[in-house]
């Protein structure tokens, strides 16, 4: 498992230095937080909205790769980590979507300060975007912050300084983000500290032999469960697509997403190299894409609040920002088809599953994109459901024992 080592450390290194830049270029610092900043200054906020969004993107594959290497002590607060970073910290990166929504309205002539508060405020109003986006996001990224540390103090995996460091980082970067340069900059800064001497950690971590592998079987288990419980809620959300149950059906999607991720990962722990790979960047495409369905939320505002006409132009503008279109929308989009298409390709070539698993896995997807929308869309996820279904057997049937 050496290339999941360097790739966790990779992400350690990499995620707070995408931190420390987006934070050092934000526009809007300071005690002046008032509409027309983001017009002012676009580029930097597209910017420092994409910078942010893969920060917390490359947090998710480096603090679940450290969390790999936890085997029985620690293990209550590493599956209280391991949650908040699949669902929490997954959800806040989708939160970013927010800037770009704003700055397109932002750039439209015409607009006053009290219309793009109704979008907000209608926003805000929104329940299924409350209880299943903002609420988990940002508490799961507060604790997958706070108790990831924790969790591999106690599993031994990293070491005093470590955690403190991380922990202070976090810290101060929870209380002066937004805080003008440099004093927004500390916690960023301690940040990549304590990511270097993590990914350290990574790197040279020999988990005793004796020690039973208790989270690795929950991570398993966890895995198993996804590969049925992601089509299933993709199948919900193709089941109540707009318009009347729009917020619904945007959960759903991102939730399926969301659930691939540690889906996917439990597949690739038991795959060769090639399935590894591809695994690694389906989780990439997976947290990029299941962000993209915020979208429907600040869309269904500007039209509520704003016109149908203005929600257009919107619509327009960010998708012609290169930033999004090329930084987020199309690695969403290619790396997750593509890549849980060739998963699938890759289980059956290392022999986990038969070689119709990836032959109903790509007539999912294709099912998905030919058939469209409405009650018939619903037809694509559930042959996917049969897919991962049969997938999820095989590695069940074929998982080693697990002593705990």
């Amino acid at each position: 498992m050496t290339m999941w080592r360097k790739a966790t450390a990779s992400g350690l290194v990499l995620a707070p230095i995408a931190l420390a830049v987006s934070t050092g270029i934000d526009p809007a610092l300071g005690e002046d937080q008032g509409y027309g900043i983001y017009r002012q200054h676009p580029d930097a906020t597209q910017w420092h909205s994409l910078l942010l969004h893969w920060a917390w993107v490359l947090y998710v594959p480096g603090l679940l790769g450290l969390l790999a290497l936890v085997r029985r002590r620690g293990f209550a607060p590493a599956v209280v980590a391991w949650v908040a970073t699949v669902l929490g910290l997954v959800t806040f990166s989708a939160l970013m979507a927010a800037d770009f929504g704003l700055l397109a309205l932002e750039q439209q002539p015409g607009l006053t300060d009290a219309q793009l508060a109704a979008y907000d405020d209608r926003i805000g109003a929104m329940g299924w975007a409350a209880a299943g986006w903002q609420i988990p996001g940002i508490a799961g990224w507060a604790l997958a912050l706070l108790v990831t540390p924790l969790a591999l103090l106690r599993a031994r995996v990293i070491g005093w300084w470590t955690a403190g460091l991380f922990l202070a980082g976090a810290v101060l970067y929870l209380l002066f983000a937004i805080s003008p340069v440099p004093l927004n900059l500390t916690g960023p800064v301690v940040l990549v500290v304590a990511g270097v001497l993590a990914a350290r950690s990574v790197l040279s971590h020999v988990p005793p032999p004796e020690e039973p592998d208790r989270f690795g079987a929950f991570r398993r288990t966890a895995g198993m469960v996804c590969l049925v419980a992601a089509p299933l809620s993709f199948a919900a959300g193709m089941a109540t697509v707009p318009p009347r149950w729009t917020q619904a059906s945007a959960f759903f999607l991102h939730l399926a997403w969301v659930l691939f991720v540690p889906a996917v990962l439990t597949v690739a722990e038991r795959g060769g190299r090639f399935t590894r790979v591809v695994s690694g960047l389906a989780v990439l495409g997976l947290i990029n894409f299941s962000a993209l369905m915020f979208g429907d939320y600040l869309d269904l505002a500007a039209r509520q609040a704003l016109g149908d006409a203005v929600a257009d132009r919107a619509q327009e503008l960010t998708g012609g920002y290169a930033t999004f279109s090329l930084g987020w929308v199309l690695p969403g989009m290619v790396l997750t088809f593509l890549g849980l298409i060739l998963v699938a390709v890759g289980a059956a070539v290392d022999g986990l599953v038969r070689w119709w698993v990836p032959v109903l896995v790509g007539a999912g997807f294709a099912g998905f994109f030919v058939l469209g929308l409405g009650p018939i869309g619903v037809v694509g996820p559930l042959v996917l459901l049969a897919g991962f279904g049969l997938m999820a057997a095989a590695l069940r049937r074929t998982a080693a024992p697990v002593v705990v």
